[in-house]
């Protein structure tokens, strides 16, 4: 052999064997998505860093480059022959040394690059934890590991009435139950169940669960106000019905049993209690539909309406209709301020029956010959409606039955009658179920649930219900409603 193949091979092998050992001391990188993350992990903790690699390759690449150049100088090699073993050595090199780099070892060894990687993958999952609050139907909140409010969907923001981006969960929720979970699930990692009412203008139940979910709660809620709505209509009906309805069918009874007795054969007693028969029939069925009405006016009253409505069309044709009941009892129903269209946001026969309701009690309290004055006040701030709906009798008792502060133009509905008035201790109770003033102050024939139905549909209006009333003046009723704004919102 000649020598310049014994030095060619002991450089040769010299290269390989160096690039051996630093091949075998190292792990196999593998990428996250070409194998187990442990052993990804394992290489990124295990490799050695990329300066110590690049020193490394400079120390080789010196000693090879050092060996050829003895060579040429030698004879042994022709400095073309040098020059191309030397370029292609550090091509080699550099081919290898990025062909093979852990670019999570880089991230590693540089901090700025390691904090600016560590707050892209922040964001990335602060996103992805958005977009899955945002995604779900009923309310859902979650609480990051510094108690704030991180996300939270639209339908939990009108529950809540946030505040500001981000808030402490403690400034938006005040129920014991949610934050007490929320604790819970942080403490214990475990999921937390549990239910609580919403106390606003109505009543709300939520059946929540409180789940660990990386570093902070999601929270989800489920609306449970339709079932208890229905079940505490179901209660409310049956009593109510069972116990206002024995009064009318006792009465049938003895009227049945005596005409098929003592009055079978006499003709004038089986006409006067046929007729009364005939009333307390008609007692029924009007019992029945009020009844039906407030317990479907109740099952929604805690989703308010999004149609819209002319206010001064409604009110114009339920005065039309009513006239002739009015006319039978010498009464004139007076109507202003309806002559312009007034958009509301409402359902049209709810706002009829608050309207035939009013209209209807103040010609039955009105003497003969008088006048029910029925007003509409458009365009009015809400103090301004609630002034001119209840509060424009000075001695007068006031009441508010429901009260609403709303934003925007408001209009105010005052219905006014002449009769012989309420005393003020009797006004809270007024809107309360089949409460009647005592006969002796002005008593009519009616259900007694007239005005709860009127204070239930102002309460899914969002809107309030007033009353004042001076004996011997008459009384006054007043309905606010915020009117329909351009663009459609109320």
């Amino acid at each position: 052999m000649s020598t310049r193949f014994i030095v060619n091979q002991y450089v040769a092998h010299g290269v390989l064997t160096k690039i051996t050992t630093k091949q075998a001391e190292r792990p196999s990188y593998r990428r996250m998505s070409d194998g187990p993350a442990t052993s990804s992990m394992q290489a990124s903790q295990n490799a050695p860093s990329p300066r110590t690699r690049v020193s490394d390759f400079r120390v080789l690449a010196g000693a090879a480059i050092g060996v050829i150049l003895i060579l040429a100088i030698l004879g042994q090699a022709n400095w073309l022959a040098a020059s191309l073993g030397v370029m292609g050595l550090i091509l080699f090199s550099t081919v290898w040394y990025f062909g093979t780099v852990d670019p999570a070892i880089e991230v590693k060894d540089d901090p700025e690059a390691a904090m600016l990687e560590a707050r892209r993958k922040s964001a990335q999952e602060k996103a992805f934890r958005t977009s899955l609050v945002e995604a779900l139907p009923e309310p859902a909140l979650y609480i990051d590991a510094q108690g704030k409010v991180e996300a939270a969907n639209p339908a939990a923001r009108q529950t809540f009435r946030f505040v500001g981006a981000e808030p402490q969960l403690t400034a938006v929720v005040r129920k014991p139950e949610l934050l007490d979970a929320v604790a819970s699930a942080r403490q214990t990692g475990e999921t937390q169940r549990f239910e609580f009412v919403e106390r606003d203008e109505t009543d709300r139940y939520f059946a929540c669960v409180a789940a660990p979910l990386g570093a902070g709660i999601l929270v989800s809620m489920h609306d449970l106000t339709d079932i208890k709505r229905v079940e505490l209509a179901r209660v409310d009906f049956l009593a109510n019905a069972s116990h206002e309805l024995r009064t009318p069918l006792t009465s049938l009874s003895g009227f049945i049993e005596t005409l098929r007795g003592p009055a079978r054969d006499d003709a004038e007693a089986r006409e006067r209690f046929l007729e009364i028969m005939q009333a307390q029939a008609d007692r029924m069925k009007r019992l029945i539909s009020d009844l039906m009405s407030l317990s479907r006016i109740e099952l929604v009253e805690h989703r308010p309406p999004d149609e819209q409505t002319d206010l001064a069309g409604v009110v114009k044709e339920v005065a039309a209709a009513l006239a002739p009941v009015a006319a039978t009892r010498g009464v004139t129903v007076r109507l202003r301020g309806a002559d312009s269209p007034i958009p509301v946001t409402g359902v049209r026969d709810e706002l009829a029956q608050v309207v035939q309701n009013l209209i209807d009690n103040a010609v039955k309290y009105s003497e003969p010959q008088g006048v029910v004055e029925v007003e509409l006040s458009p365009e009015l701030s809400g103090d301004q409606a609630a002034a001119r709906a209840g509060r424009l009798w000075e001695s007068a008792g006031h009441m508010s039955i429901v009260s609403a502060t709303g934003r925007g133009p408001c209009v105010a509905l005052r219905v006014t009658d002449a009769g012989p008035g309420i005393e003020r201790q009797y006004l809270p109770r007024l809107s309360e179920r089949f409460y009647r003033v005592d006969p002796g102050r002005g008593l009519r024939p009616g259900t007694g649930l007239g005005l709860a139905i009127v204070k239930h549909v102002v309460q899914r209006h969002r809107g309030s219900f007033l009353v004042e009333s001076e004996p011997g003046r008459g009384s006054a009723f007043g309905v606010v409603l915020p009117m329909r704004r351009a663009g459609g919102a109320s």
